[in-house]
C-alpha cells in the first residue's frame, strides 16, 4: 500500500482501532445529538444560524468520517471566525473542533492529531480576536467553550484506553499465532526434512554401491522416489506456508525461535558431514566447538545455536565443492561468532533435482539467530560461500514470559 492511498484509507475510515468498530445506531445516534445541539444552539442572528448548522453538520459528519468531519470542523471555525469578527455568538463553530477532536480520540486515531485540531482552532479564535477586536465581552463564551470542550477530551481519553488496550491485545495474539507458523515451518524443516533428505542420500548411496541386478537395486531405488516425492511436496508445502507469512507482515524479528524437541549433538553433525564430505574429498576442518559446551551460552540460546550451526554443517554436505571447508566458532562472554565457509558449487542448470534446495533451512536459520538478537550474513562469490553469524550473549530474546 503506498503512502497516498494509506492516507486516503485513514481519511476515509471511521475507526482506526482493529477490534472496535461504530455500527449504525452509533451514527444514527451521533447526528441525533448533533441536530439536537443545532436546535438548542440556534443564533438568533441569520448569520449565527448557518454557522451553527454548518458546526451541527461537521459534528455530524464526525462519526461516519473522522478525519473529513473534523476538517470541516475546523474550516467551519476558520470561517466563523474570519466573517463574524465577534459580533455574532455562536456555539457550535468553537466547540465544534473539540467534539470532533474527542471522537478522533475514542476512535484510536493519533493524539497528535486530536490535539492538533483543538490547537488549530484555538489558534484561529486568538487570530480572530487580534485582528477583530469586538466590544462585547465574548470571553465567558470562550471559556464555556473551554470548560466543555475539556471535559469531553477527559472523557474521550477515558474511553480510549480499554480500547486501544483491548486492540494491542489482539495485536500480540496475532503475533504469537504468526510466530507459532514460523515455528512450525522451522522445526518441520529441521527435523523432518533434514532426515528425508538423508534418508534419499543414504538409499541412493546404497543403491549406487549395488550391482543394477541386485535383488535390492530396484526397491531401493523405488525407496528413494518415493521420499525424494515426500520431500518436494513438503518443501512445497513449508515454502507456500512461509511465503504467506511474509506476505502477511510478519517479521524475523518477532520470530520465537524456541523448539519443542532437542535437537542432534553438533559434534554427531559435524562427524556425519565430514564422512560424507571425505568420500568428495573434501576436508571439513572446525574450531571452537567446545565454546558451545563450556557454558558460554545459556541452555535455551546453546539448543538455538545448535540448530542453526547444525543447518549450516549440513548445507555443507550437501552443496559443498571440492575444496576447503570450515566452521569456525569463537567466544568472548560478551558475542559468540562463527563462520561456516566452503567451496561454492557451480549454479545449478534448470530446475534443481528433487532433494535440493528449498531456501528455507538459511530462512529459518536468521530468524533463529535474528530472535536472538543477533545478526547472520551470506556472502557468495564465484568461488567460495560464507556464512557469518553474531550473536550477543548477555541479549533478552525469545517470548516475554
Amino acid at each position: 500500500m503506498t503512502a497516498a492511498s494509506g492516507a486516503w484509507a485513514a481519511a476515509w475510515s471511521s475507526t482506526r482501532l482493529s477490534t472496535w468498530a461504530p455500527r449504525r445506531r452509533t451514527h444514527l445516534l451521533w447526528a441525533a445529538c448533533a441536530s439536537m445541539l443545532t436546535m438548542l444552539l440556534e443564533s438568533e442572528s441569520p448569520v449565527g444560524s448557518r454557522f451553527e448548522a454548518a458546526g451541527g453538520l461537521a459534528i455530524a459528519l464526525v462519526s461516519v468520517r473522522p478525519v473529513v468531519g473534523g476538517a470541516l470542523s475546523l474550516l467551519v471555525a476558520y470561517v466563523f471566525h474570519m466573517v463574524a469578527h465577534g459580533d455574532v455568538a455562536a456555539t457550535l463553530p468553537l466547540i465544534g473542533p473539540w467534539l470532533c477532536a474527542s471522537v478522533l480520540l475514542t476512535r484510536g486515531y493519533s493524539r497528535p492529531a486530536a490535539y492538533g485540531l483543538v490547537v488549530a482552532s484555538a489558534a484561529e479564535r486568538v487570530m480572530s480576536l487580534l485582528l477583530f477586536p469586538s466590544d462585547d465581552d465574548l470571553y465567558s463564551f470562550d471559556l464555556f467553550t473551554i470548560v466543555i470542550g475539556c471535559a469531553c477530551l477527559v472523557i474521550a481519553e477515558l474511553i480510549r484506553r480499554p480500547r486501544v488496550a483491548a486492540d494491542a491485545a489482539a495485536e500480540r495474539y496475532r503475533q504469537d499465532l504468526e510466530r507459532q507458523r514460523l515455528l512450525v515451518v522451522s522445526e518441520l524443516h529441521d527435523t523432518v526434512v533434514r532426515d528425508l533428505t538423508r534418508a534419499v542420500m543414504v538409499a541412493d548411496r546404497a543403491r549406487l554401491a549395488q550391482s543394477p541386478d541386485a535383488p535390492l537395486a530396484a526397491e531401493l531405488a523405488t525407496m528413494a522416489g518415493s521420499v525424494r516425492t515426500a520431500v518436494e511436496q513438503l518443501r512445497a508445502n513449508l515454502q507456500a506456508v512461509s511465503d504467506t507469512t511474509d506476505r502477511d507482515g510478519a517479521g524475523a524479528a518477532g520470530f520465537a525461535a524456541l523448539a519443542s524437541s532437542a535437537p542432534r549433538p553438533l559434534p554427531d553433525v559435524v562427524a556425519e558431514a565430514r564422512a560424507v564430505l571425505s568420500r568428495r574429498g573434501i576436508t571439513l576442518e572446525t574450531e571452537g566447538l567446545e565454546a558451545l559446551e563450556a557454558g558460554a551460552a545459556p541452555p535455551g540460546m546453546r539448543q538455538q545455536l545448535v540448530r542453526v550451526l547444525g543447518e549450516l554443517v549440513s548445507n555443507m554436505a550437501k552443496y559443498a565443492a571440492p575444496g576447503s571447508a570450515r566452521l569456525i566458532i569463537d567466544a568472548d562472554g560478551r558475542t559468540l561468532e562463527a563462520m561456516a565457509t566452503n567451496a561454492a558449487p557451480p549454479p545449478p542448470r534448470g530446475k534443481p533435482p528433487g532433494a535440493a534446495s528449498s531456501g528455507l533451512g538459511l530462512a529459518g536459520a536468521r530468524r533463529r539467530v535474528e530472535a536472538l538478537g543477533g545478526t547472520l550474513d551470506t556472502t557468495r562469490s564465484t568461488e567460495r560461500f560464507t556464512v557469518i553469524l553474531s550473536v550477543p550473549l548477555g541479549a533478552r530474546w525469545g517470548p516475554e514470559r
